[in-house]
């Protein structure tokens, strides 16, 4: 939701600032996407999002006991990867 909102404002101040400005943005954008290190940051994320998939069916299949966490998403998706705080 975070994302959505940054990219409105950035189109509201773009569009303020002119069609000129809004594709400089545009290229920026471009040119990151475009990168090595943000292929590397889009490879470790899917990779990690794999992996915790796998586990969470692995848990669902066996009928491992997950405790309750009280509602907190990522409480719980760290106690399944093991990473207890």
């Amino acid at each position: 939701m975070k994302t959505i909102l940054a990219l409105a404002a950035g189109y509201v101040i773009g569009a303020k600032a002119g069609g000129k400005e809004l594709d400089r943005l545009g290229r920026s954008l471009k040119s990151l996407y475009n990168t090595d290190e943000f292929a590397d940051v889009v490879s470790a994320a899917r990779a990690q999002v794999g992996s915790t998939l796998r586990e969470l069916a692995a848990i669902v299949d066996s009928d491992q006991h997950v405790p309750d966490m009280g509602g907190d998403l990522v409480a719980t998706v760290r106690h399944i990867v093991g990473r207890d705080i």
